[in-house]
């Protein structure tokens, strides 16, 4: 890439910005008499990135935020269903385990499912951080909002947020009693239940409660040919209760409990020729269907998942003091074929067995000073640990055991201020400290034809910690009441670790920090009489020793680990634009342009260890293979692999969506489309193989809806992938294994009766 393109983007987009700003006060002025009281107006979209509520447009930062409508459309399940309406955001499945998300902003993603591999990401559910990637695919239901924050987070929502933060904020108990019930019946055996039952308020009006539920079977799209089993089904039932409790006027408490329990068979992978023989002997339909596997074992995976947050606010007329504690419990049991192949037999069969429990708490004070200076300020603390039993077969007479644990504890301190320091001029100012500490245990062993093997067992007790300083300024210009123009630079910052993939004392860690400075220019603005919202937005990411993944000499067979692997630099431009023509049409247009590139990366990520004679593109010597301290006669020969394309980062995406609401004499009629087009892409990252490509592609959904004037019912036929495509979610290869396709469903439609009380 030429390396002047970031700062040409900006200027154009700066450019833009400024040519741009004085549109607002003109078509303020034309709009504003004679206006029917009825005509469509954009409305105010409340967010609370910034730790206390504010206009989304008010914010120096691009949030994308997903209304309960849109979280809970008809055929939309998990995250998965929002893919492709955020510019620079891709929603996916992780493939090779079905619990495991993949979550990528602005070209940086993360989807390794091992528990002490933090994410790069993080997920944030009613102010309580999540630890663990396992787990969060986030069945939607219940829902008031979910915002995607893109950028480095770190110094309000801390450690883990190098790329972004996926913030949910689930609904709270309504003031009136009342309940709803929707219904849904769709192709592939889809049968889904959600209901919610709201109290009102009792007890002198100091207490509200709700109660909401969401059962789901779905009879999954893909066959396992070997067993005769359907495969990528999913089963869940989740309940949500939520009370408050507000004693005093100054004073409000809500807690919420969750608990949600998910069994999948599969998932189907769709195994590549790599010219052995063991494919061959895979059968025909395997080999040429992409909805049918070979697997001699059906794989499956089931999840438990509960937790608590609890949220105190006390306002007082300077502020308000918050309080925010939370605990959670991830449990699951997954058993996987890491081959796809059928023989030998086992052959990298993988199960994993894992109990976690996580708790969090942070005490924070916003200002509300009436001056021109406000604040927040608020400290952190939480303690994780988790126990997984990782139980490998690589090959028959083979078998690795391991029994690995970790208790990780972090701490933080943090401020932020909002100084008004001139008309229409904001400048902000924040940073955190943070301090991470990691106690981690492993127990490798392995066995041959059930004999104990000592030289390629161990057993080891690790500690490390890591801190870090991550500042943020961001300046803020208002032209208008209807414009914001800002700049800003950020800092994220992601802890080291352990390997627990590491079955040698070689691959375990541990890995060092890794950090990113974040540098962006954007505007948001309301036009033309508030009915168009156009924002756009120009980034340069910079990011350094980042945490990825490479090829290790295991126990028995090469694996996967993750280690610092040099720099790394995204940039790109992202607009969004809404326009509201007439009080019943409704047209979003986004479009983003990604350039994600690896400055620095030299390693050995094939996992073909040779006599270490020299290769073509080597940039170091070549460095024996240990194994527990012993050489094993073998070099790893690292390799120039700044020429990679990164993972899940497609160069062009954007989308089209548009809602046409039409008045009937006895209800509306109300349609809905959407095009969602993605750029081709490489889904795995460690090799330019085109295997691991996902095509570029648009995928068409929509929906029309018959519902009532006051919204108390609703009947909605809707339809996914309306062109039935065949699209990859993600791609896989282990260690040496052939690689591994994950296909998304094909086209399904369905229907949906909903009412309300």
């Amino acid at each position: 890439m030429n390396t002047k393109t970031p700062v040409a983007a900006s200027l154009f987009v700066l450019g833009t910005l400024l040519s741009l700003s004085a549109l607002p006060a003109n078509a303020q002025d034309a709009g504003t008499s004679g206006e029917a009281e009825d005509e469509a107006r954009l409305s105010t979209v409340t967010v609370t990135t910034q730790k206390r509520e504010q206009n989304l447009q008010d914010v120096p930062i691009v949030i994308t935020a997903f209304s309960k409508e849109t979280a809970e459309a008809p055929g939309a399940v998990d995250l998965v269903a929002l893919n492709g309406l955020s510019p620079n955001v891709v929603l996916q499945t992780q493939g090779l385990i079905p619990n495991v998300p993949m979550i990528s902003i602005r070209g940086i993603s993360h989807s390794d499912p091992d528990p002490n591999s933090d994410p790069k990401i993080s997920t944030i559910i009613d102010g309580v951080y999540v630890p663990f990637t396992a787990g969060t695919m986030l069945d939607l239901f219940d829902i008031e909002r979910i915002e995607v924050i893109k950028g480095p987070q770190g110094t309000l929502f801390g450690k883990n947020n190098l790329a972004g933060t996926l913030n949910v904020i689930t609904s709270r108990p309504a003031d009136e009693f009342g309940g709803e019930i929707r219904i849904t019946l769709g192709e592939n055996e889809l049968h889904q239940l959600r209901a919610k039952l709201n109290t009102g308020r009792f007890a002198d009006g100091k207490m509200a409660a709700k109660l909401a539920m969401n059962i789901r079977e779905y009879g999954g799209y893909s066959t396992n040919t070997i067993t005769g089993s359907d495969l990528n089904t999913n089963d869940v039932t989740a309940f949500r209760g939520a009370l408050t409790f507000d004693p005093f006027p100054d004073l409000t408490s809500t807690i919420t409990v969750d608990a949600i329990s998910e069994d999948t068979v599969g998932p189907a992978g769709h195994v590549i020729d790599n010219g052995s023989a063991a494919y061959m002997l895979l059968p025909a339909e395997a080999r040429n269907d992409i909805r049918v596997a070979a697997y001699n074992f059906d794989p499956f995976v089931n999840t438990d998942s509960s937790g608590v947050a609890w949220e105190t606010s006390w306002s007082q007329d300077y502020g308000t003091f918050t309080s925010v504690i939370g605990f959670r419990n991830i449990s699951y049991l997954n058993q996987g074929d890491f081959d796809g192949l059928t023989v030998p037999e086992p052959g990298l069969n993988v199960t994993r067995d894992f109990e976690s429990d996580a708790y969090s708490g942070e005490f924070r004070f916003a200002s509300s000073t009436g001056t021109s200076f406000d604040y927040v300020v608020g400290v952190f603390a939480s303690l994780d640990d988790f126990t997984q039993v990782n139980t490998v077969r690589p090959a028959p007479p083979v078998l690795s055991l391991s029994t690995i644990s970790q208790e990780s504890r972090s701490y933080a301190v943090f401020a932020q201020g909002d100084w008004n320091f001139a008309e229409n001029w904001i400048l902000t100012l924040g940073g955190r400290y943070t301090q991470d500490e990691k106690d981690y245990e492993i127990d490798a062993d392995v066995f041959v034809g059930g004999n104990y093997v000592p030289p390629s067992s161990f057993a080891d007790k690790l500690s490390n910690s890591w801190n870090n300083f991550t500042p943020r300024v961001a300046l803020q210009y208002s032209p208008s009441d209807n414009v914001n123009l800002y700049g800003s630079v950020a800092t994220g910052y992601k802890g080291g670790g352990f390997n627990s993939r590491g079955t040698v004392r070689e691959s375990i860690g541990p890995y060092d920090e890794e950090t990113v400075t974040a540098y962006e220019i954007g505007m948001k603005s309301d036009l033309l009489d508030n009915t168009m919202r156009l924002n756009l937005a120009a980034f340069l990411n910079e990011y350094k020793d980042f945490q990825g993944s490479v090829t290790s000499q295991g126990a028995v067979r090469a694996e996967n680990t993750t280690r610092n692997i040099g720099d790394i630099e995204t940039s790109g431009l992202e607009v969004e634009w809404l326009w509201l023509p007439t009080d019943q049409l409704s047209i979003g247009v986004n479009f983003a342009y990604l350039d994600a590139k690896i400055t620095d990366f030299c390693a050995d990520v094939d996992g073909a260890f040779t006599d270490g004679s020299p290769e073509p593109n080597q940039c170091g010597p070549a460095e024996e293979v240990m194994v527990n301290g012993v050489p094993i006669g073998v070099f790893s020969v690292p390799i120039d692999n700044s020429d990679l394309d990164l993972a899940n980062a497609p160069p062009y995406s954007g989308s089209v969506v548009i809602d046409y609401n039409m008045p009937l004499s006895f209800a509306d009629l109300r349609t809905h489309v959407d095009f969602r087009y993605t750029d081709e892409y490489n889904t795995w990252g460690r090799s330019n193989d085109p295997a691991f490509y996902r095509d570029s592609v648009i995928l068409v959904n929509g929906s029309v809806t018959l519902a009532a004037k006051d919204d108390q019912w609703r009947l909605v036929a809707y339809g996914r992938n309306l062109t039935d495509q065949d699209v990859i979610s993600g791609s896989a290869k282990a260690g040496t294994a052939p690689i591994i396709q994950y296909y998304q469903p094909p086209r399904e439609f369905g229907v949906e009766v909903s009412f309300k009380f």
